[in-house]
């Protein structure tokens, strides 16, 4: 990506408004940089990017709470795609699946679109940041009276241009910028239901993999400061996931389907709607419930194998292939020595 890209789509419609408003962003955190000294554009990314993703917070909150809805709904929504299977070319029956899977999302309170709005929200920033940076002198007037070396030199590092695969301190941003989307990713899935037997299931694991290579690909080509950009991006994001994983797990599942629920009738309530009834909440404990019995359930069956494993293992090295008299008091030393 060239300054002939940035200075072409700075001027797309939502690119161009934000721009200018992160560049009024970026004017204030340069005031109060400059006002103690530091006048370097790595600092001023790196508050930057603190602020913005603070203000997404409450995005990833709420990201996190659908996440663990989806261990109940997933049943359901697994269910509804079988039925609906081999229909992908009729339209009417598509419609009717996307209109029962919404009445799913209304059962629990939940939004099928939650879990992507801070990913389509980070993108546009991503893109305005761009020309923001690149042309720091137009949005941040007070930069073009410093010297450009002391603007853009981030330890060594010259953030104008892309580390490449040169063997330089620079290649350091390419790499952690992976590792730390890596670690961001696995925190964010830690909340994910077990669905590693379901295609979504495959394809977010994929993506746990995906992600950090491509991080790492993009800053590379890149210039540098896109590079500690998206690293202090991950970092803040472990370090929210961190809390957010803390905050959710003092809340149940039935506990956040009250809660939305509660939050869809006074909704509903406003349009004239009737209110939504607490069959999720039930549903919830059914599925609970059922997931326990069948974790124990299994238990017993490891316990029973293990001992049997056992058992036959004791026969056969005690047995040696003698006589049908000295195998049967082998089986009773094995019982006696187990209290049978």
């Amino acid at each position: 990506m060239t300054f002939l890209a940035a200075t072409v789509y700075e001027n797309w419609p939502i690119i161009k408004q934000l721009a200018w408003l992160l560049g009024y962003v970026m004017r204030g955190i340069f005031w109060v940089l400059s006002q103690i000294g530091i006048v370097n554009i790595g600092a001023c990314i790196i508050v930057f990017t603190i602020i913005t993703r603070m203000m997404m917070y409450p995005l990833t909150v709420k990201q996190q709470k659908l996440t663990k809805l989806n261990a109940i709904m997933m049943p359901e929504i697994q269910a509804l795609q079988k039925k609906y299977a081999g229909k992908n070319r009729d339209q009417q029956a598509m419609m009717k699946m996307q209109a029962e899977q919404q009445m799913i999302y209304d059962k629990y309170g939940a939004s099928m679109t939650a879990g992507c709005l801070p990913t389509l929200i980070q993108f546009p920033i991503l893109f305005a940041l761009y020309p923001v940076i690149y042309n720091i002198t137009k949005y941040v007037p007070a930069m073009a009276t410093y010297d450009a070396a002391r603007l853009y030199n981030f330890f060594g590092i010259n953030l104008q241009e892309a580390p490449g695969f040169r063997l330089s301190v620079a290649i350091l941003i390419p790499i952690l910028a992976g590792v730390t989307q890596f670690i961001s990713t696995k925190l964010m899935m830690a909340n994910q239901p077990n669905m590693n037997d379901s295609p979504m299931g495959g394809s977010m694991k994929m993506m746990n993999y995906m992600m950090p290579v491509m991080s790492v690909v993009f800053c590379i080509s890149l210039p540098a400061f896109l590079g500690v950009y998206w690293i202090m991006q991950s970092l803040v994001m472990v370090i929210q996931q961190l809390i957010v994983n803390k905050h959710m797990s003092r809340y149940s599942v039935e506990d956040l389907i009250k809660q939305n629920i509660e939050k869809k009738n006074k909704k509903r309530a406003k349009k004239g709607l009737p209110p939504l009834n607490d069959k999720a909440t039930i549903n919830a404990k059914k599925i609970q419930q059922a997931n326990a019995a069948s974790a124990k359930a299994n238990l017993n069956k490891d316990e029973r194998d293990a001992k049997i494993k056992e058992s036959t293992q004791y026969y056969q090295n005690k047995s040696g292939g003698g006589s049908l008299a000295s195998k049967a008091n082998m089986v009773r030393e094995y019982n006696e020595k187990h209290k049978k």
